[in-house]
């Protein structure tokens, strides 16, 4: 069955995506056999579903997710983490020498997973997943486009990745590190992500994204 949209396409509520309404997912509804979109947003395909991502959004902790946060506090049973947004993740640590042994301190980035999230709050992982940023450039984006970010397979952070020689390190939240060979790899970097999340429901971004690392790069 055809689709009615292109990949990342703009979409608004009512509009026909596809003939097969098994097809529906996340942001659309189908009726009489068709999927129509529920929303404004992106529309995209994963797996066999289609979805429509909304063009803005909150960031939703999940279970697993890899995210980027600051310590924002250091108690004598763990840390606190600001996420971002108002949304603050905890490190439980019961014992107290084990706390001094992370030897993290308030202003630390680090990158944790989330193990659990509900009405008690956001609690992380407390083993050795939690990698501390040394150094680097931390940049905000909007989460709802981190999928376009990352791109199909991965194909528009590989592409920016390998362009300006940077370590990028994504965290669900919207919340990302940048580490580079030099301070213009990583402006050039950064100017990318936020063509990418400015532009995100455009045609042709990746050739734009392309040519304006090359020309940042090379000047």
């Amino acid at each position: 069955m055809p689709i009615y949209f292109s990949e990342h396409e703009v979409v608004l509520p009512g509009q026909l995506l596809s003939d097969n309404g098994k097809r529906s997912g996340e942001g659309t509804y189908s009726v009489e056999g068709k999927v129509y979109a529920a929303r404004i947003g992106f529309a995209t395909v994963k797996g066999d579903k289609i979805h429509v991502i909304p063009l803005k959004g909150v960031y939703k902790p999940m279970p697993g997710d890899r995210v980027i946060g600051v310590v924002s506090d250091v108690k004598p049973n763990g840390f606190e983490v600001n996420l971002g947004k108002h949304l603050t993740g905890i490190i439980r640590i019961p014992d107290k020498e084990q706390v001094q042994n992370m030897r993290l301190k308030v202003g630390d980035a680090v990158y944790v997973k989330v193990k659990s999230s509900g009405l008690g709050g956001v609690l992380l992982e407390r083993d050795e997943q939690i990698k501390k940023f040394e150094s680097g450039l931390l940049v905000q984006i909007n989460p709802i486009k981190i999928p376009r970010l990352i791109g199909r397979r991965g194909s528009m952070i590989l592409m920016v990745k390998k362009l300006t020689g940077c370590d990028i390190v994504i965290g669900k939240n919207g919340l990302i590190v940048i580490n580079g060979p030099s301070p213009k790899n990583e402006f050039a970097a950064m100017k990318a992500i936020q063509m990418i999340e400015e532009e995100a429901h455009t045609s042709g971004l990746t050739e734009r994204v392309e040519k304006m690392i090359r020309e940042i790069i090379s000047s």
